[in-house]
C-alpha cells in the first residue's frame, strides 16, 4: 500500500504507553510461577519490547502449560513483538487458535498490518474493535490517522471528532490539535477557529492562532499580511512543532506565490528540500512546483534542469532533450556515485517522477518516448512510492498524446485494477480523471460494460467499484507451439484469475526467451499488475536481461531490478537465469572484475550444473578482457580439453588463441597459432574469423607461405562480406610480401585490391586503406604514376560515391604523405605544393601540418603564384 501526498501531518501510529500501564495481567492462575513470563512482563515495563519477546517465546515453549496459559503467553508475545517492529511475527502468532475469540485480537492485528504497510487492512481491523476495548483511545487516533494519511479526511475527521470525547485527557488533546492543523489546512477557518480556542493556552496554541490568522489574511487576499504574519512565525524556528514548521513553510510558499513573487517562492522551496531531503512534506511542495513552472516549459528551465540532477539524469553533460533528436534516444548511463550518495532514495524517486512528467511537456523531438521510458523506469525501481498510481496515469495521458488509445485504455484499466485490489492509492481528483479518460475510450473501442465501469470510478473517490476485468486467457500447449494467434483464442475462455495471471507470465517469459520485440513491454505489464506474484522473480530476471542485452540498453534499471532479487532464496534454475543476467550486466558496463566475481560466485553454488562450462567460459572471456591473458588461456584450454564433445569448444580455443596471442613471447605466439588452428578444423561459426587472427599472426612471424595458402583456401572475390574483405586484403599483404622475391606477386596483390574495390557500397575507411595498400604495391614495381594515381583518388576524394557523408582520417593522410613524397621524388614540386594545399584544406586534424609542409616546398624551391 502507498501512502498518499500528506501535507501536515505523518502517519503516526498510537500504540499504548506500555501494557502493564494500560492493563494489569489478565488473572490467569499460577502465571506467577511461569518465571520467563514475569521476566518478560518486567521487559516491557522497562520499554524493552525485543528483549521481552525472547522470554514469551521461552514461556510459551514450556511442556504441560494450560490452555489459559498459553493464551496469557501468547497475548503478551503479539504486544511485545508489535511493539518490537516485528509486525510478520505478530501477524503469526495472532494466527494460532488460542487468539481465536480474544477481545484484544484485533488492535494487535490491526498495529501489525500497520507496521508492515498494509493500512487499507489494518483500517477493517480499526474499525471492528469492540467499543469496551481498554485499547478504544489508541485505536480511534491510530484509525484517524491512517485515514487522514491515505486521504479518507471526512472519515478522519469523524473519528478525530469521536476522539474528542473521550474522557482522556491526552487523546482529547491530541485530537483537538490535529483537527485545528486540518481544518486550517481545509480552509475551514471557523471550525479551524472553535478547535483552536479549545487547546489551553501555551506555546502550541499561540502558533496555531497566529498561523489561523494568517490563513485568515490569505483568505481575504490580503497576501503582503499573510506573508508578514508566516514570516513571523520563522523568527523563531527552534519553538516550531515540525508538522506545524511544515505546514508554515506550504503557507508561506502560498502567499508568495499569490503575491507574485514566484521566484522568491521557488527559493525558498528548493532551498528546503536540498538541506531536508526526507521530509514529509516533500509531495506537497513538488506539487506547488511543478503547478507553478512554466507551461511553455523547456529543458533549460531552472526547475526542471534541478529535477534533472536530483534524479540523477543529469551526468554533468549537456541535457539529451537538448540536443535534436529522434525517438530513438540512447537511455542515460548510470547515475555518478556522487549523485547517488548524496540525493536520498525519497528525493531522488519523487525527482524521478516530476523529471517524466515535465519531460512529457518538453517541445522537444523524443520527448514523450522518453518521458515513457523514465515513468517505467521510476515504477520499477520504487514500486512501494506514493507517486506510483499517479504515473500509470501520467503514461495513460502519454500515449493518448502519441495516439495510442488502446494502449491508454487498457493502461488505465490496469490502474482500475490496481487502486480496487488496494495496491495502489489515488486521489479523488485524479481517479475522477483516470475514470472519465477510460470511460470515453471504452465508448470509442464499443466496449460499453468497461465504459460503464470506468464512469463508475470516476464518480467514486477511494472507495471504488471497479467490474472485473475482461477475461483474458491462454494455453500453455498454444504457446508452447509458438501460435500466439491459438495462445489468444485460448485465452479468452479461460475465467479463472489465477490460472489467467499464471498464462500471462509464462507468455511474457516466452517472448523474452524469444527476443521478442514486445517483450520488454509485456514483462513490464505484468510486474506492473502483478508485484507480489510467485514469478514475479522470474519476470524481473527477464526484464534486467533484456535490460542488459537489447535495445534501449539501461544498465540503471538493471542494476535496480537485480537489487530487488535475493539470490539465496532462488532455485538452481533462476540462479542460473540471474547470474547470466549479473553477467550481462557487468559485460555491458565493461566491469570485467564483477563479470569474474558473478560466473565464479555461480561456479561455486552449482559446480555440477550443466550450464558450468558455459559459465567458466565467460570467466575466461572476462580474464581476457581485464588483461590476464595467461589466466585465461589456461582456464579456456582446459574447459576444451575437460569437455571435448561440448559446442563452446571452437569458442574456447578461439579466445584461448587471442589471448595467448597478446601474451607476445615467443612460445605465446606459437600456441597462438595452434591454438587457431583448432578452430579451424573443427569447421564452426568461429573457424572464418580464427583463420584471419592466425594468418595475422603467420604473416606477422614471417611464415608468410602458410599464411597465403591458408587465406587462398577460403578467399572468395566475389564476395562482399567483412570477412572477406580481410582475407582479401591478408592475401594481398602476403603476396606483397612475397613480391620481393617474385616480382609477379605483385601483380596478383594488385589484382586483389581492384576486386575489393569493385565492392558496391564499399565503406569509406576501407576503400581508403585498399588504394593506400594498393599504391604501396604499386610503388615496389616501380610504377611511380600509377601509385600516384591510387593516393589521388584518396586525396581527390574521387572514391566517396554511396559513401558520401562520411569523413575518414588515417588512410588519407597516409596517402597524402606518399603522394608528396612520389612527387618531391620525381621533381614536380609544384604539384606537390598543390597536393600539400588540398590536403590542408580538406578540414582534418592535420590542416596546420599540412599548411606548414606546403609553405616549406613553396620557401624551399621558389614556387609563387
Amino acid at each position: 500500500m502507498r501512502l498518499s501526498a500528506i501535507a501536515l501531518t505523518t502517519l503516526i501510529l498510537i500504540l499504548p504507553a506500555s501494557a502493564q500501564k494500560q492493563s494489569a495481567p489478565v488473572l490467569v492462575p499460577n502465571m506467577e510461577e511461569i518465571k520467563t513470563y514475569q521476566q518478560g512482563l518486567q521487559a516491557m515495563a522497562d520499554q524493552l519490547p525485543e528483549l521481552a519477546v525472547s522470554r514469551f517465546q521461552d514461556a510459551y515453549a514450556i511442556k504441560g502449560l494450560e490452555d489459559a496459559q498459553n493464551r496469557e503467553i501468547l497475548y503478551r508475545l503479539t504486544e511485545a513483538q508489535v511493539r518490537a517492529n516485528q509486525p510478520e511475527a505478530a501477524l503469526k502468532t495472532l494466527k494460532s487458535k488460542f487468539f481465536e475469540n480474544h477481545p484484544e485480537r484485533n488492535f494487535w492485528l490491526a498495529q501489525a498490518y500497520a507496521a508492515q504497510g498494509k493500512y487499507m487492512e489494518a483500517i477493517e481491523y480499526f474499525k471492528l474493535l469492540d467499543s469496551q476495548s481498554i485499547y478504544q483511545d489508541a485505536a480511534t487516533l491510530s484509525l484517524a490517522s491512517l485515514q487522514l494519511a491515505l486521504g479518507f479526511e471526512d472519515e478522519s475527521i469523524k473519528n478525530f471528532l469521536k476522539a474528542r470525547n473521550s474522557k482522556d485527557v491526552i487523546t482529547k488533546l491530541k485530537a483537538t490539535a490535529t483537527l485545528s492543523e486540518v481544518y486550517l489546512r481545509k480552509n475551514e477557518l471557523a471550525n479551524a477557529q472553535k478547535m483552536i480556542a479549545s487547546v489551553p493556552d501555551g506555546e502550541k496554541s499561540s502558533i496555531l492562532k497566529l498561523l489561523l490568522e494568517a490563513k485568515l489574511a490569505f483568505a481575504k487576499k490580503d497576501f503582503p499580511d499573510a506573508i508578514a504574519k508566516y514570516s513571523l512565525l520563522f523568527e523563531n524556528e527552534q519553538g516550531i512543532p515540525p508538522r506545524l514548521y511544515q505546514f508554515a513553510l506550504l503557507g508561506l510558499a502560498d502567499a508568495q506565490h499569490a503575491a507574485g513573487s514566484d521566484q522568491e517562492a521557488i527559493g525558498e522551496l528548493l532551498s528546503f528540500v536540498s538541506e531536508r531531503q526526507d521530509t514529509p512534506i516533500l509531495l506537497p511542495i513538488f506539487e506547488r512546483l511543478s503547478a507553478w513552472s512554466s507551461n511553455e516549459l523547456s529543458a533549460t528551465d531552472p526547475f526542471y534542469k534541478q529535477l534533472e540532477r536530483w534524479a540523477g539524469r543529469d551526468l554533468d553533460a549537456p541535457s539529451i532533450l537538448s540536443q535534436q533528436r529522434d525517438s530513438n534516444f540512447i537511455v542515460p548511463p548510470l547515475p555518478s556515485a556522487a549523485t547517488l550518495q548524496s540525493v536520498s532514495e525519497n528525493l531522488r524517486s519523487t525527482a524521478l517522477y516530476y523529471y517524466a512528467k515535465h519531460t512529457a511537456r518538453l517541445n522537444t523531438p523524443g520527448a514523450l518516448a522518453k518521458a515513457q521510458f523514465d515513468l517505467s523506469t521510476y515504477r520499477l525501481a520504487y514500486p512501494l512510492h506514493p507517486l506510483f498510481g499517479s504515473s500509470i496515469l501520467e503514461t495513460a495521458k502519454i500515449e493518448l498524446q502519441l495516439q495510442q488509445r488502446l494502449q491508454a485504455l487498457q493502461t488505465l484499466r490496469t490502474l482500475a485494477y490496481l487502486v480496487k485490489k488496494q495496491q495502489v492509492t489515488l486521489s479523488p481528483v485524479a481517479q475522477t480523471k483516470a475514470g472519465f479518460i477510460a470511460g470515453l475510450l471504452s465508448v470509442e473501442a464499443e466496449n460499453y460494460a468497461d465504459a460503464l465501469n470506468a464512469f463508475e470510478l470516476a464518480t467514486h473517490s477511494n472507495n471504488i467499484d471497479v467490474a472485473k476485468y475482461a477475461t483474458i486467457n491462454a494455453g500453455l500447449a498454444a504457446l508452447r507451439s509458438s501460435n500466439l494467434a491459438a495462445f489468444d483464442a485460448q485465452k479468452t475462455k479461460i475465467k479463472d484469475k489465477d490460472i489467467r495471471t499464471q498464462l500471462e507470465v509464462e507468455k511474457a517469459l516466452w517472448m523474452a526467451h524469444q527476443k521478442h520485440q514486445n517483450a520488454r513491454e509485456a514483462l513490464s505489464n505484468f510486474l506492473l499488475k502483478n508485484p507480489n506474484h510467485e514469478r514475479a522473480v522470474d519476470a524481473r530476471i527477464s526484464l534486467a536481461s533484456i535490460c542488459a542485452t537489447q535495445a534501449p540498453l539501461d544498465p540503471v534499471l538493471c542494476t535496480a531490478l537485480l537489487d530487488t532479487v535475493k539470490g539465496d532464496t532462488l532455485s538452481e534454475k533462476q540462479y542460473t537465469e540471474y547470474s547470466r543476467t549479473r553477467y550481462q550486466l557487468a559485460e555491458l558496463k565493461q566491469n570485467w572484475p564483477a563479470a569474474v566475481e558473478a560466473t565464479q560466485s555461480f561456479l561455486d553454488t552449482y559446480p555440477t550444473n550443466e550450464d558450468a562450462a558455459e559459465f567458466r567460459l565467460r570467466q575466461g572471456i572476462s580474464l581476457y578482457r581485464n588483461g590476464e591473458h595467461n589466466k585465461a588461456r589456461q582456464l579456456l584450454v582446459k574447459i576444451a580439453l575437460d569437455q571435448p564433445d561440448s559446442p563452446l569448444v571452437p569458442f574456447c580455443y578461439y579466445y584461448a588463441g587471442t589471448a595467448a596471442r597478446l601474451e607476445g613471447t615467443p612460445q605465446a605466439l606459437k600456441e597462438s597459432i595452434d591454438l587457431f588452428e583448432k578452430v579451424i578444423g573443427l569447421k564452426s561459426t568461429l573457424s572464418t574469423e580464427a583463420r584471419i587472427q592466425q594468418a595475422r599472426l603467420l604473416l606477422d612471424v614471417n611464415r608468410t607461405e602458410e599464411a597465403k595458402i591458408s587465406l587462398h583456401e577460403v578467399y572468395d572475390p566475389a564476395s562482399a562480406s567483412s570477412q572477406q574483405r580481410e582475407i582479401g586484403i591478408l592475401l594481398a599483404t602476403a603476396l606483397h610480401t612475397q613480391g620481393s622475391e617474385d616480382s609477379g606477386q605483385y601483380a596478383k596483390a594488385v589484382a586483389i585490391h581492384d576486386q575489393l574495390l569493385k565492392h558496391p557500397s564499399l565503406p569509406l575507411s576501407w576503400s581508403n586503406q585498399i588504394n593506400y595498400m594498393k599504391g604501396q604495391t604499386l610503388e615496389s614495381m616501380g610504377n611511380d604514376a600509377a601509385a600516384l594515381d591510387s593516393y589521388y583518388i584518396v586525396i581527390n576524394r574521387e572514391n566517396l560515391g554511396a559513401a558520401d557523408g562520411q569523413q575518414e582520417w588515417k588512410w588519407f593522410y597516409q596517402c597524402g604523405f606518399k603522394a608528396i613524397a612520389l612527387l618531391e621524388k620525381n621533381k614536380d614540386y609544384r604539384a606537390a605544393v598543390a597536393v600539400a594545399k588540398k590536403i590542408a584544406a580538406s578540414g582534418g586534424p592535420e590542416t596546420e601540418s599540412y599548411q606548414k609542409r606546403a609553405r616549406a616546398l613553396e620557401m624551399e624551391h621558389m614556387i609563387w603564384e
